[in-house]
């Protein structure tokens, strides 16, 4: 992979997110779309494409995305897309599959009966380039 083509992933997959964090999953979509071949970075593409598919009640398609995210990422950063799953599974109403990803999702020294919340970090920063970076004032 050159690094343009990493670098236009990147901007893809930066852009779906953003489109993700402002509630336009079929945006998210459109822009994963373009990216139909990830590399390195199918696991963010699949969690992406997850998210999104949930968000639009296609639970039966996002199933399949996040199983593969949870497969890509390692343990524990596949907490996401287990916890994911969970919801999916949950609104199919088989508590029983989502019971066992959430189970996946927890840490192993977590005590039983302890709830489990996962902060969600954007997985991309984008710098506006527009504005100036000035120095810390001192004094």
């Amino acid at each position: 992979m050159t690094p343009q083509n990493a670098q236009r992933i990147v901007r893809r997959l930066a852009s779906a997110e953003g489109f993700l964090e402002l509630g336009l999953p079929e945006y998210a979509l459109a822009d994963l779309g373009q990216v139909p071949n990830a590399g390195p970075f199918e696991a963010i593409a699949q969690l992406l494409k997850g998210e999104a598919l949930q968000a639009e009640e296609r639970f039966d398609e996002a199933i399949g995305a996040l199983n593969r995210a949870a497969e890509l990422f390692p343990k524990p950063f596949n907490q996401r897309a287990l916890l994911g799953l969970s919801r999916c599974y949950r609104m199919r109403g088989e508590e029983i599959l989502a019971q066992q990803a959430e189970a996946a999702a927890a840490p192993p020294d977590l005590p039983p009966g302890t709830a489990m919340q996962l902060v969600v970090m954007p997985i991309f920063k984008v710098e506006d380039k527009q504005s100036p970076r000035r120095p810390p004032r001192k004094g």
